[in-house]
């Protein structure tokens, strides 16, 4: 299997080998926009018909110092943002699985053990529509760092941020997700 720096390097001499590339990230990128909010099937098609459009007329452009799945995730994230503004709108409901829920807790969890709560789909449920309600920067970099398992340096390189903001910004959302489940009565067990 090639490595994303051989993909990019043949879609330059080959657009056809371009195909390869979206077939490598055309699912984590779904995943991606829909765990941001887009909960249409449409919309969340169309967000991906623009990202990689993007990334095809703007492949010479990449810096091939930086990871190409980060680059990738920033167009991502960018043009998801650009659909929300566009249609004067907040994002959707998230959509998140038992699975994802209960890696979810497992990684968030410091000093408490909030694995247990995932086991009950409710709780999958309730934990999807407080997330959802978090402000947007908070349930960005949540989803960025617990349910994509981007590190630091990605995330800053996706959101344009300092690592120590990103470091922040992740605390406090933890935190705040934290006290929301707790005012929901969704104590660890």
């Amino acid at each position: 299997m090639e490595t994303d720096q051989e993909l990019v390097a043949a879609a330059l001499g080959d657009k056809q080998a371009f195909s390869e590339i979206v077939q490598r990230y055309e699912a984590p990128l779904r995943r991606y926009v829909r765990r941001l909010g887009c909960a249409d099937e449409n919309d969340t098609d169309d967000v991906l018909q623009e990202i990689f459009i993007k990334v095809f007329k703007n492949l010479n452009d990449y810096d091939p110092d930086m990871k190409f799945s980060s680059w990738l995730y920033r167009i991502a994230h960018n043009e998801t943002i650009s659909l929300f503004r566009k249609k004067s709108v907040r994002p959707g409901v998230l959509t998140l699985s038992a699975e994802d829920a209960e890696g979810f807790f497992a990684q968030l969890a410091d000093e408490q053990d909030f694995v247990e709560l995932a086991h009950e789909r409710d709780d999958a449920r309730r934990l999807r529509d407080l997330l959802a309600d978090l402000e947007p920067r908070y349930r960005e970099i949540l989803v960025l760092r617990f349910l994509e398992e981007k590190s630091y340096t990605e995330i800053s390189d996706i959101l344009k941020i300092p690592q120590g903001t990103v470091a922040t910004l992740i605390a406090r959302g933890k935190q705040r997700l934290r006290t929301a489940l707790e005012a929901n009565g969704m104590h660890p067990l």
